[in-house]
């Protein structure tokens, strides 16, 4: 590692995109072999399957001089990349479900937690780019909401201070498995915008920004989380022309200095919106390494953007101390990950029927009752239930499996699904209100990038709220649940009952339409 050029060394600074499902593809491989050839530090990886993307990987770190640092996005696990990886529930579910105050829920939790470390180290990925410690305050927050842990700073320190010491706990030989970053920094939650469109403003003064975003990020450096991720964000009060990730104020003298974080400091994705869409790609790269920046995180073009960096320390606007010491900090992380020798390569055995088993009881103790009471359950099983499902998303299988659950429970069940765009008879929708004994609204938004917002849209809140109020005058029992944010349970305020269940996953589903059957 002493011996590398600079363009060597600037390459170990870049971490490009990995599409795990094109890598049996010659002609996509040859490609990665390229940016191989290059220098490339490691890549983030998106989809695959756990039976054959470690062969891949292995066949790829193979051809690497400098072995690669793979990172991915598995806040909900491994299987949220990986087909047959474990699926654990979003952040805010988890923290639904576990009682801070119970041992036996604590060891849940770190039971989760081991089981997300062994199957991503297993499958070859060493940067696991999760917990998000923002504190979402914003309850049209459009794409942090449910990845959050919750709005509370307190909330979110001590959950994120739980996944960090469980994913980085060390083996017996001091070898950790894996590194957790904490995302991201200063903080994303006080906002209604979504930076892979726009860059979102975090506004409020010095003394907020110490009270609520911030906490959780010190928690993190003190916890020795070995990744911080910086969003692309405009924090006047931290720098008032500048993002987040092109300041030097917060990137190097408020995170580095001012915390005293040691480890690496990792970009957004550069390729997002809310800077892609005003600079280049050339100029993010650069701007984002004279912050204090470690990681370049999804360029466009890898090598366009080692290429501008490298062009900048020979014209001077860098200097190559500065690309040195990133340098010193990956080599350091990947000789703390055991990637420098034969321990970093040992094979793991992964229980998947233990981690699926742990993944559904933490599923199903997420569900919150967060208005009415819960003796108005079970709804009646002989009796007519109208059931709305409410699918913000337009998802060809949206609600499926809580239809199945509600089939199975219920005698005299009507099904209708609303989308944005659907149009339903007003006289049908009172028909059927008016012949039900109870009414259950089931609603489905995803936290998606680029969607733009969290909840309902316009159209479909307006008519779940126009069902709720017939089935009020018809004196109508009715309940709504959000399998997604929790948030949207305040604007329909006319159900007897209102159920937070936070996230979309199998076991969640079934509970639910159990919970409504008295199971």
């Amino acid at each position: 590692m002493k011996n590398l050029t600079l363009r060597q060394e600037v390459a170990q600074m870049v971490m490009p995109r990995l599409d795990g499902m094109k890598l049996d593809d010659s002609r996509y491989l040859s490609k990665v072999q390229e940016l191989i050839q290059a220098g490339i530090g490691g890549f983030i990886l998106f989809g695959g399957t756990f039976e054959r993307t470690p062969y891949h990987l292995r066949e790829i770190q193979s051809l690497a001089e400098i072995p690669l640092l793979i990172a991915s996005d598995v806040e909900r696990g491994l299987g949220q990349q990986l087909a047959g990886g474990t699926r654990f529930p979003n952040q805010r579910a988890v923290a639904a479900a576990i009682d801070r105050r119970s041992r036996k829920d604590i060891n849940l939790l770190d039971s989760m937690l081991a089981a997300v470390r062994i199957e991503t180290r297993a499958a070859g990925v060493h940067a696991v780019f999760s917990p998000v410690m923002d504190v979402n305050n914003n309850p049209a927050n459009p794409i942090i909401c449910t990845r959050a842990f919750g709005d509370e700073p307190d909330t979110v320190s001590w959950f994120g201070s739980r996944y960090i010491k469980q994913l980085q706990k060390p083996s017996a030989g001091g070898r950790i498995d894996v590194i957790a970053c904490a995302k991201h920094f200063p903080g994303h939650g006080d906002t209604d915008q979504d930076s892979h469109t726009v860059l979102p403003v975090i506004q409020g003064n010095k003394s907020r920004l110490n009270r609520i975003e911030l906490p959780p990020f010190r928690q993190a450096v003190r916890d020795g989380v070995g990744m911080v991720m910086v969003a692309h964000l405009l924090v006047p009060v931290l720098e008032p022309e500048k993002p987040a990730t092109f300041s030097k104020k917060t990137v190097t003298a408020l995170l580095r200095e001012g915390m005293e974080f040691n480890g690496l400091i990792v970009s957004d994705a550069l390729d997002m919106g809310a800077l892609a869409s005003i600079y280049s790609q050339e100029e993010i790269a650069i701007r984002c390494v004279e912050a204090g920046i470690d990681i370049l995180l999804h360029p466009l073009d890898a090598v366009a953007t080692i290429g501008a960096v490298v062009s900048a320390v020979e014209q001077g606007r860098l200097t190559h101390q500065r690309i040195s010491e990133s340098v010193e900090r990956i080599t350091a992380v990947k000789t703390r990950l055991g990637l420098f020798d034969k321990t970093g390569q040992k094979t793991v055995h992964v229980d998947s029927r233990k981690n699926q088993r742990i993944a559904r009881k933490i599923g199903r103790k997420a569900l919150r009752i967060v208005y009415g009471n819960a003796k108005m359950f079970p709804l009646k099983r002989d009796g007519g239930t109208a059931c709305f499902i409410l699918d913000d998303d337009n998802g060809a299988d949206t609600g499926d499996i809580f239809i199945r659950m509600m089939r199975e429970h219920f005698k005299y069940l009507s099904i209708m699904v609303l989308t944005p765009g659907s149009d339903m008879p007003e006289s049908l929708m009172r028909d059927s209100i008016t012949a039900a004994d109870s009414v259950v609204l089931a609603a489905y938004s995803r936290i998606s990038a680029s969607k733009g917002h969290s909840g309902l849209t316009d159209s479909l809140r307006d008519r779940a709220i126009q069902i709720l109020r017939v089935a009020k005058a018809a004196k109508t029992k009715s309940v709504v649940i959000s399998f997604d944010s929790p948030y949207l349970l305040a604007l329909l305020k006319d159900a007897d009952a209102r159920i937070a269940a936070y996230d979309q996953m199998d076991e969640i589903q079934q509970a639910a339409a159990e919970l409504l059957a008295g199971k």
